[in-house]
């Protein structure tokens, strides 16, 4: 399709356990695209980004997610035209209107979106359930979210299969029955916009 972006750009929001994974996250996400043949750079943006204080809602101690959105389509306005889809990835907690929170949100118009990483994290329920599975589990809920986001800026909705990674989530069970790929039917639709 002419002039569809051919890059996927991983931005850290934040320093704190995002560093720490966010090659497994890139490496998770090309391999997941070259597995239904869609060829598509993914690169890691070189230095963390700093959310600002404004997107913060001090009463409910939570990022606004339209507010990131904004600031990230704004900061990577040059790119829109470039091929690049732009996703930021931040130890946060963040919400939108009507919901308490939100793993992630896309723009699909802007080519940008975000996954909200804190409540991903199994520490964050600290149950004994997830006590030493830590790294997999989360390298793989925010692969995961990345993922679907990426699916909505491709063009998909959510999936009715639930163990597609385009299903939605509403709750880290259900990111966790999901798998990393894409149903076939949602595979089709991603190799065809991309080819």
């Amino acid at each position: 399709m002419a002039g569809m972006r051919s890059k996927v750009l991983i931005v850290p929001l934040t320093r704190c356990f995002v560093f720490d994974f966010i090659e497994d996250w890139r490496r998770n996400v090309y391999g997941v695209l070259s597995s239904i043949s869609a060829y598509i750079d993914v690169e890691v943006w070189p230095e963390v980004l700093k959310l600002p204080m404004s997107c913060f809602d001090w009463s409910r101690k939570q990022y606004v997610g339209p507010c990131i959105l904004d600031y990230l389509a704004d900061l990577f306005r040059d790119l829109r035209d470039g091929g690049v889809f732009v996703i930021g990835v931040g130890y946060i907690d963040a919400y939108d209107e009507g919901l308490n929170f939100v793993f992630g949100e896309a723009s699909p118009s802007r080519g940008i979106a975000f996954v909200s990483a804190q409540r991903l994290d199994p520490v964050f329920y600290s149950t004994s359930e997830y006590a030493g599975k830590r790294y997999d589990l989360y390298v793989k809920r925010v692969s995961k979210e990345i993922l679907h986001e990426l699916g909505h800026l491709l063009g998909l909705g959510h999936c009715s299969d639930p163990r597609c990674v385009m299903s939605f989530s509403n709750s880290v069970f259900e990111v966790d029955y999901k798998t990393m790929y894409y149903c076939e039917r949602c595979s089709t639709k991603i190799a065809e916009v991309l080819s």
